[in-house]
C-alpha cells in the first residue's frame, strides 16, 4: 500500500467548509473523508476535507465542522524508507479494503513551534483510506521502529 493521489471526481454538490488555516473551501464529495471515530483526541469530529497542499506529498485534512481543526499531512512512505503498513485483520474489516490499491495511507505532520524548527510525521499512527468508500480511521501500528517525531524534509 501507499499514497496516492486523491481520485478526482464529480464536481455536483460543492458545499463550503470554513478554515482558519485555508480560508473557505468549496469541497465536494470526493474530498470528504468519514472518520466514523473520529482522530485520537478528537473523536467528536467525524468528517473532513481531504486537500492537497501546495507542495507535492502533502495535504490538508481540514475539519469539516472545525474551522481551527486542520491537519498537515504527508505520505509515509517517501517520509521513511522502508516503511511498512502494520494494518491488522480488523483494520482492514472496518475499512473495508478488498484491495491495497483502495488504501491511501499518510502520517499527521507537526510544525516547529520556532522557526527554523524540524518538521516531524507521526508514523507511528497512520491515517488509513478507503479511497472508494470514502472511509479512515487512524490505526496506531505495532511496530516500535515506527516514530511518533520522525524528521520531514521539504
Amino acid at each position: 500500500m501507499s499514497a496516492a493521489a486523491v481520485p478526482a471526481g464529480s464536481t455536483t454538490s460543492a458545499r463550503t467548509i470554513a478554515s482558519h488555516v485555508l480560508g473557505d473551501l468549496e469541497v465536494t464529495p470526493d474530498q470528504l473523508l468519514t472518520f466514523p471515530e473520529g482522530l485520537h483526541g478528537f473523536p467528536e469530529h467525524t468528517e473532513f476535507a481531504l486537500l492537497p497542499a501546495a507542495r507535492e506529498g502533502f495535504w490538508w485534512l481540514q475539519a469539516a465542522d472545525e474551522a481551527g481543526l486542520a491537519f498537515l499531512l504527508t505520505d509515509p512512505f517517501r517520509t521513511a524508507d522502508g516503511y511498512e503498513l502494520d494494518l491488522s485483520d480488523g483494520d482492514a474489516q472496518f475499512l473495508s479494503l478488498n484491495s491495497p490499491d483502495d488504501a491511501l495511507v499518510l502520517s499527521i505532520v507537526t510544525l516547529p513551534a520556532a522557526e527554523g524548527g524540524t518538521l516531524t510525521a507521526n508514523l507511528r499512527g497512520p491515517l488509513v483510506c478507503n479511497v472508494v468508500t470514502r472511509t479512515a480511521r487512524q490505526i496506531v501500528s505495532r511496530n516500535e521502529q515506527h516514530g511518533f517525531a520522525v524528521p520531514v524534509s521539504l
